[in-house]
């Protein structure tokens, strides 16, 4: 059995040397053919493979463009956050520098309406624990200060001072369920117990006659009969009234006219006069 015998290679050559001529011949006679059917095809091919690269890369430096346009507003978001907080921060201290000048011409105020003397102090911090709830004063023994000194504010009551140190002194806070003082219904003028009934809740008016007319925000007053507050300074104002029913009194509620959390300076008032050690005996000069 015979095997066919392989081509030699200039037999190949020769016959891609007359595939060759053929072209040249038909490109020659028919160049629009040659150019459509051997040019344009490979051709086309190379256009679309750049078309894409181009493509691909227009979409590469869209998606750059736009990610450092996000990056250049986020960084723009943050800016305008800093500087509304610095606004926000800005404000709230013009807020409280606008009560502090407030309680400053209130402060003054009741300084050219005083009769006794009055000493100046600021408060530096209030209890940690609801009862007894005593505030720190930067003031004490050196400056004149002595137990049971009523302190009052720029908006009215504030306490007594219970515990008095060299420079510094303890008040206790008129909310506090051991604070108590006569007041007076400034509309009728009856007068009654105020007495604190704990952190956050209202004050108690007590011994006030069921007839005695009470309305809603009437103020209460004190009525510089203790020789510790002078008269007619605010204590609180009526924020409900219960009926009598089969009691003896009324049960009046009151809101205090001092607020604690705003509080930053008080006068303690040094009374005239001070109580003996024998009650019998009345007074003598402090």
């Amino acid at each position: 059995m015979r095997h066919p015998t392989k081509r030699p290679w200039s037999g190949k050559l020769l016959g891609a040397l007359s595939v060759f001529l053929a072209a040249l011949v038909v490109m020659g006679f028919y160049p629009d053919l040659f150019q459509r059917w051997i040019l344009d095809p490979p051709l086309a091919g190379i256009r679309a493979v750049l078309s894409g690269a181009t493509g691909v890369s227009h979409g590469t430096s869209g998606l750059v463009g736009r990610y450092f346009d996000l990056v250049g507003v986020e960084a723009q978001n943050e800016d305008l956050k800093r500087q509304v907080a610095d606004l926000t921060r800005k404000l709230a201290q013009e807020k409280i520098l606008a009560q502090r000048s407030q309680d400053l011409e209130a402060l003054l105020n009741l300084k050219a309406r005083m009769t006794q003397t009055e000493i100046p102090c600021h408060v530096v911090a209030t209890g940690s624990t609801d009862s007894p709830r005593t505030i720190l004063l930067d003031c004490g023994r050196r400056q004149g200060v002595a137990i049971q000194d009523g302190v009052i504010g720029p908006r009215g009551v504030v306490g007594y001072v219970v515990r008095v140190f060299d420079v510094f002194s303890q008040v206790i806070w008129i909310e506090d369920p051991m604070f108590a003082l006569e007041g007076r219904l400034a509309d009728s003028g009856k007068k009654g117990l105020v007495r604190g009934q704990g952190l956050g809740r209202p004050l108690a008016l007590r011994y006030i006659p069921p007839l005695t007319p009470v309305e809603k925000g009437s103020e209460v007053v004190t009525s510089g009969e203790d020789g510790y507050f002078p008269p007619e300074e605010p204590i609180g104002s009526v924020v409900s009234r219960g009926d009598a029913g089969r009691r003896i009194f009324q049960s009046v509620r009151l809101v205090p006219a001092e607020k604690l959390d705003d509080l930053w300076a008080v006068f303690v008032l040094v009374p005239p006069l001070s109580w003996t050690s024998s009650p019998l005996l009345g007074k003598e000069t402090r």
